[in-house]
């Protein structure tokens, strides 16, 4: 007879957990559309108030919904993670979520169009991760992107130049010379096209290019080089 309070309890707990799984279950089973673009809606009006702790308090919730209403290859879960990792990166807290970052710069990469919205935004915050990681060889093929989507007109141009420019400074992060001897000679000639060769920018960029000649023991190059613009930089 002693052993029925305790009998009792164990049944009020097996309930209990019954009760709570079930609750789970009720919320992974029953998403719908509507419910999801409530929760959507909730989350957006947070991050257009700012209130990065809010957007993501919802767009976890969001997240949900989306894995229980579509496979990670739909655009319709591509979207929700892009939105969630975008309040993350607003939120300054862009290093807690490496692998979703990571994810989504995959998934887009495999199932998007890399000219689409959601492909560039993905693109963008896996190279901010990895610039913030330093993880600089990583950080290269977004850039090869970047520039491969690039069309010819005078716009397009200079955004090339931009990407050019991050090119080269990872080539030289990663030792990566012969690469980065290849891209500033690009950089060179587009900037001479676009902005002269007195800009400040193609002056930077052929001291770059003597350091890279004498790091690779070119110094033939590296000696026209210095004769030809008068540089201020001695190979030792």
């Amino acid at each position: 007879m002693k052993r029925k309070p305790h009998h009792i309890t164990f049944l009020f707990l097996v309930f209990l957990c019954s009760m709570i799984s079930g609750a789970n279950s009720e919320e992974q089973t029953h998403w719908t559309e509507e419910k999801l673009g409530i929760i959507a809606v909730k989350a957006d009006k947070a991050s257009m108030r700012k209130k990065w702790s809010q957007a993501i308090k919802y767009g976890e919730r969001m997240l949900v919904g989306a894995s229980a209403l579509y496979p990670e290859s739909d655009l319709g879960y591509i979207n929700r993670l892009k939105t969630l990792n975008r309040y993350y990166d607003k939120a300054g807290r862009l290093l807690e979520v490496h692998d979703r970052i990571t994810k989504a710069y995959r998934l887009t990469t495999k199932y998007i169009d890399p000219d689409h919205y959601s492909s560039k935004i993905c693109r963008l915050l896996y190279y901010k991760l990895m610039i913030a990681e330093k993880k600089y060889a990583r950080a290269i093929p977004p850039v090869q992107e970047y520039i491969s989507l690039l069309g010819r007109n005078k716009g397009e141009m200079f955004k090339k130049l931009h990407y050019l420019t991050q090119l080269y400074s990872l080539y030289g992060l990663t030792d990566q010379f012969v690469k980065q001897e290849d891209i500033l000679l690009k950089f060179i000639t587009l900037n001479n096209q676009l902005l002269g060769q007195d800009d400040e920018n193609t002056t930077k960029a052929l001291v770059l290019l003597a350091k890279n000649y004498c790091r690779q023991g070119k110094h033939d190059q590296f000696k026209a080089l210095q004769r030809k613009y008068n540089l201020p930089y001695t190979c030792k």
